[in-house]
Formats: structure tokens, C-alpha cells, sequence
């Protein structure tokens, strides 16, 4: 009696993050079988790989078949930030590129981008940049000068530096 073949899964695959209450992100993907949580990891960068690595199990496709193009990832924005509030760009992950870190300590204003599944932070000084969650505060002290360095940048309408 041959084995039961799985049935091919359907492209683009469904999958979204749930924002977790330690700031971790759940990854769930949708399967022959409904929704299935198939991993979660702690940095942003790695959520499409677990979405794609999950795929791959839920479906028995060989591992690596899942490409960006084979799925269809939501991010919806997390819970502990908000539209344009202050945070602090505290860490530029493992990047040790000059311009990367010119940014750490430096507080501004966040917006979320849903597709890049990162906060668009427009920060004094070096303009607007993409930080994933886990390299912001989102509960900053913020000076009085902090503020006013932002409103002359805004102000200004001069390109980052």
C-alpha cells in the first residue's frame, strides 16, 4: 500500500505573527489542518524564516522549497507601540557599521510599517531609519532639548546627514 501524499499546499501559504507578552513573536502558519503555530523566535529578522521553515513541515515539501514568493505574511503592529510616540533606538543589533550605530541612544518619533514589519523612527539629525521592535524603548525618558532637536529637524525640511 503506496504512502498518502500530502496534499500540495496552496501558494501563496497564509501565515502572521502574534505579538507575545515577553515581546517575542509567535509565528502561525495556515496548514492542511488549519492554523498551526510552527515556531517563534525573539528577532524580527528571523519571522519569515520560521514562517517558511514551518511551511515546509506543515505541507512535507522538502526543506527550502518555501521561497518569500510562496507566502503571504501579515505583521500586524504590536501592542506596546503606538502611532508616532517617543522611543529610544537602543541597540543596532549586531551591526557594527558606522552609520548603523550613529543612531543608538538618540530618541524620536515612531511610526509602524506594517510590510517591513518594522517602526519607521524619524530621529534629529540622521532623518528617518527602519528599527525592528527589539531595538527600540518604547518607554523613553525624553528631555525637553530631545524634543525641541526634533522639531528643528522637522522644521528645517533639510535631507538626513
Amino acid at each position: 500500500m503506496a504512502a498518502e501524499r500530502p496534499s500540495p499546499a496552496p501558494r501563496p501559504v497564509r501565515a502572521r505573527v502574534r505579538h507575545e507578552p515577553d515581546r517575542s513573536y509567535a509565528v502561525l502558519v495556515e496548514g492542511p489542518d488549519g492554523e498551526v503555530q510552527v515556531g517563534s523566535t525573539r528577532e524580527t529578522g528571523r519571522i519569515g524564516q520560521v514562517a517558511r521553515e514551518g511551511v515546509d513541515r506543515l505541507w512535507g515539501r522538502p526543506a527550502g522549497s518555501t521561497t518569500w514568493a510562496d507566502l503571504e505574511l501579515s505583521v500586524p503592529r504590536p501592542p506596546y507601540g503606538s502611532e508616532g510616540q517617543w522611543v529610544r533606538v537602543v541597540s543596532a543589533g549586531e551591526s557594527t557599521d558606522p552609520e548603523d550605530l550613529v543612531d543608538v541612544g538618540v530618541a524620536g518619533r515612531a511610526h509602524w510599517i506594517g510590510p517591513e514589519a518594522a517602526w519607521l523612527v524619524v530621529l534629529p539629525g540622521s532623518g528617518a531609519g527602519m528599527h525592528p521592535s527589539e531595538h527600540l524603548d518604547f518607554e523613553p525618558v525624553v528631555s525637553a532639548g530631545e524634543v525641541a532637536a526634533l522639531e528643528r529637524h522637522l522644521r528645517s525640511g533639510e535631507a538626513p546627514a
